[in-house]
């Protein structure tokens, strides 16, 4: 297997294990030195790997789409950042009815070949949009519209159910409708590669 089938199965697996609540897994393909980013969280990968935000039930479906990896990898092949664009759906309860919210996201990963095997030293989640809906047609969710348009576009059904279950989201997150939020991302991951 090339370094870029191997750092695109790395990432593909992440994403997997991750939505599949395998925790061990997820964990094993991080070093352990590792640090994420997304939007309800930011530190050591420990953080990150079998926690979810207050809004999220594990009980309740969770669905992620991928699409094709984007991988630059440096000229000694030992470090790599990978560009995957993600939708993920997963359902949640909002004023006591099913809804489902449709995040797009835009994940980063810095990775690093270490004795030989590539696992995935940071990722940073880039919110690019997102859409929220009743899981039965016809309910209503009872969304407070001048509060939603207050919320960033980026992500602002994620930060308007996170809010209304009484947790906690920054106004400061890495969004596309900000992009001097990205561009340190990306600042980042080409200086890891070079």
């Amino acid at each position: 297997m090339s370094d870029i089938e191997a750092i695109s199965q790395l990432v593909n697996w992440e994403r997997q294990t991750r939505v599949r609540y395998l925790d061990q897994e997820n964990l094993a393909t991080y070093w352990p030195d590792a640090t994420v980013t997304t939007s309800w969280q930011s530190g050591p990968v420990s953080t990150f790997v079998g926690q979810q935000p207050v809004d999220f039930d594990r009980s309740l479906p969770i669905v992620s789409r991928l699409g094709n990896p984007i991988v630059h990898l440096n000229s000694t092949a030992d470090r790599a950042y990978v560009e995957l664009p993600s939708t993920t759906k997963h359902w949640l309860k909002l004023e006591g009815k099913l809804a489902v919210l449709e995040s797009f996201m835009r994940l980063i990963y810095q990775v690093e070949k270490r004795d030989g095997v590539w696992k995935i030293s940071n990722m940073a989640a880039i919110d690019e949009a997102d859409d929220l809906a009743p899981a039965i047609p016809g309910d209503d969710l009872h969304i407070d519209t001048q509060r939603a348009l207050a919320l960033r576009p980026s992500y602002r059904f994620l930060a308007y159910t996170r809010l209304a279950a009484g947790g906690q989201i920054g106004d400061d997150g890495i969004g596309t409708d900000r992009p001097e939020t990205c561009q340190p991302i990306y600042d980042a991951a080409e200086a890891w590669i070079e």
